[in-house]
């Protein structure tokens, strides 16, 4: 056994013993535990002593190590006493701090050694929950080392985590972060996270955080909003209860009293607020005190941070009556209960302390305790749903013990309504919905916080009032959140916000926004419609975006510009990302207001927002531009919500007695009819901030101006706020409309991040964190599919009305309610049945590029090099079009069938493209596992694929875009430039035409969900049919009931929506048509009319999308939807007619035109011919110059291949007897056209036919035989 392990087992079984001394020997207090020692002797303190400690971990470092507590108290191995306080020591933060870490070891020993005693220690066990944690970064001790006193200017070795993170930086800031779920836990260490789930979840009352490397006790708050590094004292509400706190400690301390006991230390006392010692944002006493009720101090217990383990002993002194002093102050102050009148605890209750600007709240058994200093206070307790308590007088002694004081509340009735959440009493609200007058007065920026931090106050239950930012200048954004459960996102309930003051010197609004909190605060609990509001909705406001500019501002100012910009210079409502132009002095660099806004954006889930604006009176939406430069006014830009924003817009403006009028502003001579207007068409500008929400966020946000003076006379407000309250009620109320909903998935969670799209509007919205959603939407009925990654997307009809629905029971506005419930991803198991598992077929992240396809043609060629032969940039034709063949070489006689697909014969109808990249690699695929259905249609048929004729239009064309304005605008393209226009794909394809032996084609489009035959231009007038109709219904009959869509709906596109309008039952065409027929006229010069009228090759287009450039994401059901009708297409391979055509003599006569039912086929050099044919009896012309016109019957069977030869005679008859050869030459050519009954035998000098029904089978009856 090894000298440590002897050393280790000592220590324990000396630790094991009974504890018999009231003080610590030098033997015990002399060294260090490891990480493993430690566990080990708490897990011996909870065997010794069941009763009075109990280990517990709240977590774990980054490294795996448990981050132990050991509770000490009186019934530890029972549920804590109610009245019985907590108190926490926490230490080892930074893991080379150690003194802390053995101190607090030590305690636990002595505490347990003198309980039952000694009286002071048993009196404090009994009356106090004590929680001590060695270490909250055991990791950092790990990696520390003895002796190694670094200094305050130094981190040194094991100070951080093991992610090199320092832990009291690391906790949420209240000047830095923002105050919502996610920006409390977004990036935080393990140890953090455990630590502030610990803190919050657990009603501790005080808390000491132990460090090294100077001696002095510092309390909050340890930054300021200014971080200035030292020197700028941080106040808290509390800071006399914290001086008297660190005094406590310092001054029981055997040397910390002194201040200036490690080098450059000067603190008078022994102690300093955090901050004026020096700034650290992100520690952990303020996360204490701003987000729990807990009161903790931290101490620098040690000049050097890791001393030798025989220096302990004297720290353990130092420290001892100190630390003792500490616990005892747990119960300082006042402490009680809060009941019912029923005698029930009133959970999270609010204990208001008159004249302090901190509150505790009451844990579920109704108990608080409150931390004072000696004095006489004013208290009072209030709490939702019930009647404030009457304020009472408490006297504190200057004693560590509370004085009680319980306090009982009695449930609002009817009769209470006239109540503030303040808990003032008033009869009535003033008719204009006010307690008291609302003062029409500008406020600067010290006057604006000082109001909304009144308001955040006196409404503790309704408001929150947090910061998003600062301004150039180093002013606080701030905001102020009004809602029945602030500081919390409730599911389902939608976020607004009204943003004020963007441009310095319009002012209204800023003025305005104050008036509206005022009005709901005041209001709640009074005003029906105020208190439905605020309890169905999460309202954010911020009444001024640009606090520098304002500054500059002067009242009176009419349509100048002073005040307008921020500090630097920079207009904000021009400073945002926008979607068509980034111009370097407006946008290039995002301003710290405009980064602050978009933080904040996309901190909430913000439905409905407004940005409030002066110098004219309109309501206007987006877009505020266009893609065009040189577009100043007069110019719509309209966004795929156009409906949507018309209706937002006029919710503000037919509320608004003149906005409406549309004459706002008689000197302007402008005109917005009911009041509003697109932006683009008042004047185009880019960076603006609605289009930024609307194109970055779920966020549906408007512009409004608020009348034609930007700084008006105070006096005039009044009249601005009789105006506009109507309209600033009824807008927020707007976030009602529309439909919202969950989505779920199969076992009834949320999901986040989920897309929910509405047909036809090309525009999604995503869930919030709880997979709540909101859609603002314009009445009508729309279809609404919901999706999310690794789960089937789950579509339903939605009906929207333009109204509000109330909740009988709650009396809650919200409008109405649709859920979608997402099964597990079932693409991953069509893949495997359907289409041969190939997951890169399964990708639907973006449209490839053009060099993409070629990329993939490319790879297709080198993964399949059995079957496919790529053209790329090899020939003429290839440079333009790239290309792709898919076939097997067979030895059979029969000609193998040229099969051609196109895609993207329109650059602006894609989806073809990505359906038949898809479609080649699944016959690659298909031939190499051996697929009974790819293989024999790769040995019937050469397959060649132009999967992207039109590239030039596809790098023009935009996603999403769903129809033509135009249709004319199909003639650039090179679908409709076979017989005119020389475009480039299309010259290219007719290159490839005249090089291949083409058998059939199909062409895969968008524009509707139909099939297109030929002519696609009357050739005849009445006659829009080819002579050849049986084989084009044959085709086009074979994809239309082969799609599961088409087959089933004869109006597929009905019903959903395009560019923001529903389709109509006849707005598309359905089932097969001829081009020709359509109207208005659309294909001119289209390739189906080219390839059949100069190379007789049926080609159909299969439109398989309703929208022409659908989003990728419907580009795996696209595909899906028509890999069946496809492959049913390419089976025509199997079915129609063949053979070959020779002279009496055997020999093969070629370029003989054979007429089949007005389909021509020519016969090649070795006399071969080949179609495709319906099934049937049907007859062949057969015609030669040098040959006597033939015509002859065949039948075509479901399925199958007929073989017809055709031995043709001269002009002149031969009347010449055939050789041995050529008689045997034909009646093997018999065999071969009539398998089933016909045989050849062969004998020594003979040559036999044998003819009879059933030459296949062996039949038992007996037949006559005749020998001829």
């Amino acid at each position: 056994m090894s000298t440590m392990m002897l050393k280790w087992l000592m220590l324990l079984i000396n630790l094991s013993t009974t504890f018999t001394s009231s003080n610590l020997s030098p033997a015990e207090t002399n060294h260090y535990h490891s990480y493993e020692q430690a566990k080990a002797v708490f897990k011996q303190y909870e065997s010794t002593h069941p009763s009075l400690a109990k280990v517990h971990s709240i977590g774990q470092s980054v490294q795996g190590k448990e981050l132990l507590v050991l509770q000490i108290t009186s019934g530890a191995d029972k549920p804590r006493e109610v009245g019985k306080p907590m108190m926490k020591w926490v230490a080892n933060m930074h893991g080379n701090e150690a003194v802390g870490r053995q101190l607090v070891m030590f305690m636990a020993k002595y505490l347990l050694a003198n309980y039952g005693t000694e009286d002071r220690v048993t009196k404090l066990i009994n009356t106090t929950d004590l929680w001590l944690m060695p270490s909250i970064n055991p990791d950092g001790f790990a990696a520390g080392q003895e002796g190694d006193c670094g200094n305050m200017a130094s981190g040194g070795r094991g100070r951080e985590n093991a992610n090199m993170r320092d832990l009291n930086r690391d906790f949420p800031d209240q000047f830095r972060d923002g105050q919502s779920q996610e920006d409390l836990v977004r990036g935080r260490q393990p140890e953090t996270l455990a630590a502030m789930t610990w803190i919050v979840s657990n009603p501790f009352v005080l808390s000491g955080n132990l460090h090294g490397g100077s001696v002095v006790a510092t309390y909050p708050y340890d930054d300021s909003s200014t971080h200035i590094q030292s020197g700028r004292k941080s106040v808290a509400p509390d800071d006399q209860v914290f001086q008297h706190l660190a005094h406590l400690y310092a001054d029981n301390h055997a040397t910390m009293h002194l201040g200036n006991i490690c080098p450059g230390d000067d603190f008078l006392g022994g102690v300093s607020n955090g901050a004026q010692w020096y700034d650290v944002p992100g520690g952990m006493e303020d996360f204490n005190y701003l987000h729990s009720n807990c009161f903790e101090i931290t101490m620098e217990l040690s000049c050097c941070k890791y001393p030798m383990g025989r220096e302990l002993t004297k720290e353990w002194k130092n420290n001892k009556e100190s630390m003792l002093q500490f616990m005892e102050a747990t119960h300082m102050g006042v402490k009680g209960v809060v009941k019912d009148a029923a005698g029930d605890p009133v959970k999270d209750a609010v204990v208001v302390v008159q004249g302090i600007k901190h509150n505790v709240t009451t844990t579920k058994h109704g108990e608080y305790w409150r931390l004072l200093t000696p004095g006489t206070y004013t208290m009072m307790v209030q709490a939702v749903d019930f009647v404030s308590s009457e304020p009472k007088e408490v006297v504190v002694i200057d004693k560590h013990q509370a004085i009680l004081q319980d306090f009982t509340l009695t449930r609002k009735t009817s009769a209470d309504a006239a109540k503030t959440s303040s808990g003032q009493e008033e009869v009535t609200l003033s008719p204009g919905g006010f307690l008291t007058p609302p003062e029409f007065v500008y406020h600067h920026y010290s006057d604006l916080v000082a109001f909304l931090a009144f308001y955040g106050h006196h409404f503790p239950n309704i408001t929150r009032v947090y910061t998003i930012g600062q301004s150039v200048e180093g002013r606080n954004l701030t905001a102020i959140e009004i809602s029945d459960n602030p500081g919390h996102h409730e599911p389902g309930e939608p976020e607004f916000k009204y943003v004020g003051n963007m441009h310095g010197n319009e002012v209204v609004g800023r003025e305005l926004l104050l008036v509206l909190v005022k009005y709901l605060c005041e209001g709640y609990g009074m005003n029906e419609r105020v208190t439905r509001l605020v309890d169905s909705t999460r309202i954010h406001i911020l009444p001024t975006m640009n606090p520098d500019g304002f500054e500059l501002g002067h009242e009176g100012d009419k349509q100048s510009v002073v005040g307008r910009a921020n500090a630097h210079g920079k207009d904000l409502n021009r400073n945002f990302p926008d979607q068509f132009f980034n111009r370097p002095q407006e946008n290039g660099v995002a301003e710290p207001e405009t980064k602050a806004i978009m933080t904040w954006s996309k901190q909430f889930p913000f439905v409905l927002s407004a940005n409030l604006h002066g110098g004219s009176l309109v309501a206007n939406y987006p877009y505020d531009d266009t893609p065009n430069p040189s577009d100043m006014s007069g110019h719509n830009s309209f966004s795929p919500d156009e409906t949507t924003f018309q209706m937002l817009a006029r919710q503000y403006s037919m509320a608004h007695p003149r906005m409406k009028t549309g004459h706002p502003c008689p000197e302007s001579g402008e005109f917005f009819p009911d009041g509003i207007t697109n932006g683009a068409h008042w004047y185009s500008l880019a960076g603006g901030m609605q289009d930024w929400n609307y194109l970055n966020t779920n966020d549906f946000e408007i512009t409004l101006e608020l009348g034609c003076t930007k700084y008006p006379q105070h006096q005039e407000l009044s009249t601005y706020w009789e105006e506009n309250k109507e309209s600033l009620l009824s807008f927020m109320e707007g976030v009602h409309l529309g439909f919202k909903g969950f989505v779920l998935d199969s076992d009834g969670k949320g999901v986040p991040n989920a897309t929910v799209t509405v047909d036809g509007v090309d525009h999604d919205v995503v869930t919030a964190g709880d997979g709540d959603f909101w859609r603002l939407l314009s009445p009508g009925k729309y279809k609404v599919t919901a999706m999310a990654p690794g789960m089937d997307p789950n579509t339903r009809e939605v009906e929207v009305k333009p109204i509000m629905y109330v909740d009988s029971d709650t009396g809650l506005v919200g409008a109405k309610e649709y859920n979608f419930t997402l099964q597990p991803d079932s693409s991953k198991d069509w893949s495997l049945l359907s289409d041969f598992d190939l997951s890169v077929n399964l990708e639907q992240g973006h449209y490839l590029s053009n060099e993409e396809v070629k990329v993939a043609m490319a790879e297709m060629e080198n993964t399949y090099s059995e079957v496919a032969e790529a053209f790329i940039n090899d020939a003429d034709w290839s440079t333009a079009v790239p290309g792709l063949k898919l076939g097997v070489e067979t030895n059979t006689s029969m000609p193998k069938v040229g099969v051609l697909l196109v895609g993207g014969l329109y650059g602006s109808q894609p989806v073809g493209r990505e359906v038949l990249v898809r479609l080649a690699r699944h016959m690659g695929e298909g031939y190499k596992r051996d697929d009974n259905i790819v293989t024999m249609i790769l040995r019937r048929a050469d397959i060649f694929i132009l999967p992207a004729v039109d590239m030039a239009g596809f790098d023009t064309a935009k996603v999403g875009t769903c129809s033509y304005k135009n249709h004319h605008t199909m003639d650039k393209e090179a679908g409709n430039s076979f017989k005119d226009n020389q475009k480039v794909g299309a010259e290219a394809v007719k290159k490839f035409m005249g090089r291949f032996n083409i058998k059939l084609a199909l062409s895969l489009e968008g524009n509707g969900m139909f099939v297109r035959m030929p002519w696609d231009e009357v050739r005849k007038v009445g006659d829009s049919s080819t002579d050849t109709v049986e084989v084009f219904n044959m085709m086009a009959k074979t994809y239309l009931t082969s799609h599961p869509v088409m087959k089933k709906n004869h109006s597929p596109c009905a019903g959903t929506r395009i560019d923001g309008k529903k389709v109509k039952k006849d707005a598309f065409p359905t089932g097969m048509v001829h081009g020709a027929d359509l109207q208005p006229s659309m294909f001119t010069g289209s390739m189906l009319d080219y390839v059949w009228d100069k190379y007789n090759i049926p080609m159909i287009s299969a439109h398989i999308s309703c929208c022409n450039y659908p989003r990728p994401r419907n580009l795996l059901e696209v595909y899906k939807e028509n890999l069946p009708p496809i492959l049913k297409f390419l089976e025509l391979v199997y079915q129609g007619v063949w053979g070959k055509v020779t002279d009496s003599n055997n020999n093969p006569i070629s370029n003989v035109t054979i007429n089949i039912v007005g389909k021509l086929e020519v016969t090649d050099k070795e006399g071969m011919f080949m179609t495709i044919y319906p099934e049937g009896k049907h007859k062949l012309e057969l015609v030669h110059n040098n040959f006597q016109t033939k015509i002859m019957q065949f039948t075509v069977e479901k399925s199958r291949m007929t073989r017809r030869d055709v031995i043709m005679d001269g002009l002149a008859p031969s009347l010449s007897y055939h050789t041995m050869e050529q008689v045997k030459t034909s009646l093997q050519s018999l065999v071969s056209q009539y398998p089933n009954y016909a045989k050849m035998y062969d004998y020594p000098d003979l040559d036999c036919i044998k003819i009879t029904n059933d030459i296949t089978t062996t039949s038992s009856s007996t037949k006559p035989v005749i020998r001829v």
